[in-house]
């Protein structure tokens, strides 16, 4: 009778620790939303869903990459236009100052005006970021691209390095577009310091269109602001090109994260209606194991007897 009484207190005492147990995981459960909480809950499934996380968090930082790239490429974009406007005005005055029948006042003012476009442009190039960075320095990103020697002469003070930036498993992005690539040519900004030579050119009543040394430097200026010209738009259009890149990249990763997510929304994702029945089923069970329980802790041999 003893064995037979210690058997059925033990055999109660195990049905009450389990039902607690699928209780609390089943609350555990619902309240996180998944049905798997650890690796032995289903092993094949937690390997599943592991190897979805770490996709999704590698695809995630390409996101973040080509998000950067992408603002980067529209600030850079946006300040070569404005070197485009400015150089364009640049051609005009180039033009317009050309005409024998100007004054020297007239001249004094076109110089003026494209003194001020000059600073406007040097200022343009010298752009940096929210961080304080330097666009169009390479990696010297503490260094303003364009500067002067002790002549007064401009300069190219930056590298021709470029940063590349990984944007997925295989591919990877410049991510800098330099002054050097655009606009200096063995280490000296010359479209800068003709700029220079023609408002100096400008400013001398001395010198007039049909003069050799005014002639010259007008042709010069101009030949030069076209191939600049040429050169800053080339890279707005290679830039254009990238952004177009990014975007079909960039829905790639974002198809490459959905798809993760549902895979691991399938995997481990919690049916809360079958859960909510199974709690119920396993919560009535648990009421009677504990009516049984209280029962079975209170015979004793004398109540048998």
């Amino acid at each position: 009778m003893r064995v037979s009484m210690m058997n059925l207190y033990s055999n109660n005492l195990h049905s009450l620790q389990k039902s607690t147990f699928d209780i609390s995981k089943l609350n555990e459960m619902m309240s996180t939303g998944k049905s798997i909480l650890r690796p032995s809950d289903d092993p094949i499934g937690s390997v599943k869903v592991i190897g979805s996380q770490r996709d999704m968090a590698a695809t995630n930082q390409y996101l973040d990459n080509t998000e950067s790239l992408s603002t980067s490429f529209s600030r850079a974009e946006t300040y070569m236009s404005s070197m485009v406007e400015l150089q364009g005005r640049m051609r005009e005055i180039s033009v317009s100052a050309n005409n024998g029948s100007l004054s020297p006042e007239d001249r004094a003012a076109y110089a003026a005006e494209m003194n001020e476009l000059l600073e406007t442009f040097v200022d343009t190039v010298n752009a940096k970021d929210e961080a304080g960075n330097y666009l169009f320095s390479g990696n010297k990103t503490d260094t303003a691209p364009i500067g002067q020697d002790a002549n007064g002469n401009y300069v190219y003070q930056g590298d021709t390095s470029t940063r590349e930036v990984q944007t997925s498993t295989s591919s990877w992005m410049t991510a800098n577009s330099t002054a050097a690539d655009f606009l200096f040519s063995n280490g000296s900004a010359d479209i800068l310091n003709q700029t220079k030579d023609f408002i100096a050119v400008l400013e001398d009543p001395t010198l007039a269109p049909g003069d050799n040394a005014f002639d010259q430097v007008a042709i010069d200026m101009q030949t030069s602001l076209d191939d600049s010209l040429n050169s800053i738009s080339s890279a707005i259009t290679d830039i254009g090109g990238k952004q177009n890149t990014l975007s079909l990249v960039q829905a790639s990763h974002e198809e490459r994260v959905l798809f993760n997510k549902e895979v691991i929304g399938e995997t481990e994702g919690l049916d809360y209606a079958q859960a909510t029945a199974e709690f119920n089923v396993k919560l009535t069970a648990l009421k009677v194991t504990q009516q049984t329980f209280v029962q079975v802790s209170q015979l004793s041999l004398f109540n048998h007897i």
